[in-house]
């Protein structure tokens, strides 16, 4: 049975995470985001909510540009290790050996291993409690087609996603744990 509870407490785990990326000046870093969304379109928005003393918050906060990559399975270890360091002590990109090109848009790295990825332009940000809301508008998109079904929908027989279940754990969403969970269709007809 439900309780109520006093403690402050959020529940949005397990989620994706999302790879943000930025550049100013020649400077660069990565980082994992547990908080981020697509908010809308025409054009395409994007939200991430990062905290303001985090290195990539600087970096976008002067450039005015972002990315956001999502990684498969295999790269678990990764995303862990880009939200663990800070960028202001180490190049992530050469201690972890990430591999990256030019944006084609703006100015950042994208992340070759992502199966899909945003280039971003900055919009707003607006700071919510202990974080920024970061929203930016979606001026280019990346997708490995071959993990995707035609329908656009992943293909769980190609793609594993790591999700984050909270305090450095992962649970893989594949093939195998797709068919356990049937998805649910509603007949809306009266």
């Amino acid at each position: 049975m439900r309780q109520p509870i006093q403690d402050e407490s959020w529940y949005s785990y397990p989620g994706m995470v999302a790879i943000v990326t930025a550049r100013h000046e020649g400077k660069q870093n990565i980082m994992a985001s547990g908080w981020h969304t697509y908010i809308g379109s025409s054009p395409g928005i994007y939200g991430i909510s990062l905290r303001k003393e985090t290195y990539t918050y600087t970096l976008i906060e002067q450039s005015g540009a972002f990315g956001v990559h999502f990684l498969p399975a295999h790269c678990s270890e990764i995303i862990q290790a880009v939200g663990t360091y800070s960028g202001r002590d180490l190049d992530k990109f050469k201690e972890f050996n990430i591999e990256y090109e030019e944006g084609l848009q703006v100015d950042i790295p994208v992340l070759t291993d992502a199966y899909f990825a945003y280039e971003c332009r900055t919009l707003s940000i607006t700071s919510f409690g202990d974080h920024e809301w970061i929203a930016g508008e979606i001026v280019q998109r990346y997708r490995d087609d071959s993990c995707f079904l035609e329908n656009g929908l992943p293909d769980f027989s190609k793609l594993e996603v790591p999700l984050y279940a909270g305090r450095s754990t992962y649970k893989i969403l594949n093939q195998e744990s797709a068919e356990k969970n049937h998805p649910l269709h509603l007949n809306r007809s009266k």
